[in-house]
């Protein structure tokens, strides 16, 4: 059977199953709708994350953001899957000119997830699909001063702390520093 470009990549991104210890990362799924706006509208989770990630998140949200990304051809964004249900998600954002061999890593995961020690294995495994898959030399991630925890994820996975931007974040009315780790290949 010949297949189209277009429908080559949807067939073999459709695949994307990335196995972990007791989870999985996997494509985004129209049907993802009830269990991210489960663990996603949530104050502590959204607390640490760009104000692209709502709260409350609503089903609008959650629907805009699952069609773009069950739209997309190349996959940068993956959920993180537990006994086939979404409980977080793990992505990079492609930088531009210049910084083009730079992903920036962005991550989450529902608060009855915390704790258990899956975050640093699903960054390792996203590192890994990243540099396996993109043409990148360096991912880069930018953590909220008031965050340690994320901070410890990242350090436990082999990221190393390479400086902390002053006054770089604003949310929620205050400024934050953003503590800046990175990987390169």
């Amino acid at each position: 059977m010949i297949y189209s470009l277009e429908n080559y990549l949807a067939h073999f991104y459709a695949m994307i199953q990335i196995k972990g210890s007791g989870f999985c990362l996997r494509e985004w799924l129209l049907s993802d709708e009830a269990s991210l706006i489960r663990y996603a509208d949530n104050p502590k989770v959204s607390q640490f994350l760009s104000d692209r990630f709502a709260y409350p998140y609503t089903a609008e949200y959650a629907q805009q953001w699952l069609n773009h990304q069950t739209q997309k051809t190349v996959i940068d964004n993956l959920v993180i899957d537990i006994d086939g249900e979404l409980v977080g998600g793990i992505g990079i954002e492609f930088r531009q000119d210049i910084f083009r061999k730079t992903a920036l890593l962005g991550y989450w995961l529902g608060e009855p997830f915390w704790g258990k020690g899956i975050m640093t294995e699903v960054v390792r495994l996203m590192v890994d699909y990243s540099f396996e898959n993109f043409d990148l030399a360096r991912i880069q991630a930018g953590v909220f001063d008031s965050n340690p925890a994320s901070m410890r994820v990242l350090e436990k996975a082999g990221f190393i702390k390479e400086g902390i931007a002053k006054k770089a974040l604003y949310k929620f009315g205050q400024f934050s520093d953003e503590h800046i780790y990175a990987l390169t290949r």
